[in-house]
């Protein structure tokens, strides 16, 4: 049990990266103090600093990392001590797009084994007659003749789906947990199926846009590979662990994967000459890096000042706009009648709750209270005390 009282004369955010300057100056104000030397923080925000063995401040409250993924925060360990997580989802889909749809044609057009044929015959002692022999081995392919598989329809999946049926593609996408919205938004011409099986049965070229869990590591391996067209393309831009190396590198000394492009280097993929390898450049855009700062700070500010939590990884969205003097949020365990017995002990105590929100994500439930007077200490405490309460926060 965990009783805080958010009321401070500043806020204290630790930056442990570099931070885009349109997102710090969020905290541009006499409530806050942002830096690298900040000393037991009420919330912290980063982007690729590994949290895994870094004690947890006293007094924090919130992280916040600017960007998609968070494989390098223990969220577990953060979700014990009832500290939400935010990160920045949609913020870097365009430039992940991007950069999907130059792989694309860089691997089309074997632009990349191109290149690495043209720097070979530089000492050549005729250069022209040279190239001109030789380009007849990368000859390439148009789009329009070829069928892209995207695995993971978020909203970066849909943007290149989207994108490719507009070069003219044949696009199929495989996601059985969409959302409604990035149904909607999908292009009528995009086909989507429910079988993992008949998207690689199907595609020349496949493109990868699931997150990096436990259930998804070598999510594509022998198997899948197998299942693949003669001559595929393998695009990977999220996560290294998704697809199998080993099994890709196995595949691609026979016809059946052309072309692996992937954002994750190791040293058997560099200098390969049938991989596409790149130094993790898929959010790597001013304006991905501008948009993440921004969103993820926005969250730590919203939540520090109102409660109100958005883009979590580790809390459900919940909001509640303030219409009374005083709120109350309470941290708790997915567990029956719990909202029951808080709410009693506010009326128990003449206390009147004015407007209500609660939403459970897993095995986490939160609710903000807004409340017609001040809270005493006795009561924060009661509430406290309930078998199933992680944390109590008192806001204004």
């Amino acid at each position: 049990m965990n009783l805080q009282n958010y009321t401070n004369e500043m806020y204290k955010v630790l930056k442990l990266n570099n931070i885009a300057e349109e997102g710090l100056n969020i905290f541009d104000s006499d409530e806050y103090h942002c830096g690298k030397d900040v000393t037991n923080p009420d919330a912290i925000i980063l982007r690729s600093f590994d949290m895994h063995d870094m004690d947890i401040p006293r007094d924090l409250k919130a992280v916040g990392r600017a960007g998609s993924g968070v494989n390098n925060i223990p969220i577990e360990k953060y979700t014990e001590q009832a500290i939400p997580v935010f990160n920045a989802p949609g913020a870097n889909s365009n430039a992940v797009k991007e950069l999907v749809l130059a792989s694309i044609l860089i691997s089309a057009r074997n632009i990349h084994s191109a290149i690495k044929y043209v720097e070979s015959a530089k000492d050549s002692d005729n250069l022209k007659t040279h190239i001109e022999e030789g380009k007849k081995a990368y000859v390439g392919f148009e789009l329009p003749t070829k069928k892209l598989g995207v695995i993971g329809l978020g909203q970066i999946g849909v943007k290149v789906a989207n994108a490719a049926h507009d070069l003219g593609m044949n696009v199929i996408g495989y996601d059985p947990l969409i959302t409604v919205d990035n149904a909607i938004n999908l292009q009528p011409g995009v086909q989507k199926v429910n079988d993992l099986k008949e998207l690689l049965n199907e595609s020349n070229i496949i493109t990868i846009h699931i997150p990096h869990k436990k259930e998804t590591e070598n999510f594509i391996g022998e198997n899948e590979i197998k299942q693949l067209n003669e001559g595929a393309i393998i695009i990977n831009l999220s996560r290294e662990a998704i697809v199998d190396s080993s099994a890709v590198l196995k595949h691609l000394k026979t016809s059946k994967i052309k072309t692996y492009v992937t954002d994750f280097p190791n040293v058997e993929m560099i200098n390969h000459k049938d991989v596409l390898v790149m130094p993790h450049l898929g959010a790597s855009t001013k304006e991905a890096q501008i948009n993440c700062a921004v969103m993820v700070a926005n969250s730590i500010k919203s939540y520090l000042e109102t409660g109100n939590i958005l883009n979590s990884v580790n809390f459900p969205d919940v909001k509640l706009n303030i219409k009374s003097p005083h709120r109350l949020t309470i941290t708790n365990k997915n567990v029956p009648n719990i909202i029951g017995q808080f709410t009693s002990i506010l009326g128990n105590s003449n206390i009147n709750i004015d407007d209500l929100s609660h939403k459970v994500l897993a095995d986490i439930g939160y609710t903000i209270l807004n409340v017609d007077k001040s809270l005493p200490e006795s009561v924060l405490k009661e509430i406290s005390d309930i078998d199933g309460v992680m944390k109590t926060n008192l806001l204004f």
